[in-house]
């Protein structure tokens, strides 16, 4: 019974350590999207937004927590978890909205190393950090 006990344990746990939730910042990505992507009349831009997913912002094959491509680090300044929490995006949908998208509009003024505005890049169909791998 002891060996039981203990082999359950640590199938339990192993199960428990595997089983990782999501990351909280969905909803920015989502948001971006929708933002961005939805209505945009470039389909090449679209299709490269879409296929970048998460790396509009991060970079491809990094940690998602500390790795940011240029565009992503400008705008975890302006949006975190501190600022406009994901679980706003629920409890208070339209709120989250005009917030994040006020701070979208803000990046779009911030240049990007080449001397270009992000918004700049954005209106020019290219990904405003780099390639869809983020780089």
């Amino acid at each position: 019974m002891k060996k039981f006990l203990v082999c359950a344990l640590v199938v339990g746990l192993s199960f428990g350590m595997a089983a990782r939730p999501a990351f909280a910042t969905k909803p920015y990505g989502e948001a971006w999207t929708a933002f961005y992507l939805k209505d945009s009349n470039n389909a090449e831009f679209k299709k490269l937004g879409e296929e970048a997913k998460c790396n509009v912002c991060h970079v491809d094959k990094e940690d998602k927590k500390k790795v940011r491509n240029p565009y992503g680090v400008e705008a975890q300044k302006l949006i975190n978890k501190n600022t406009i929490a994901p679980a706003k995006f629920k409890s208070e949908p339209d709120k989250a909205k005009a917030e994040i998208e006020a701070a979208f509009k803000k990046l779009e003024e911030v240049k990007a190393k080449d001397g270009k505005t992000f918004g700049e890049k954005i209106k020019a169909g290219q990904l405003p950090g780099g390639d869809v791998t983020g780089k």
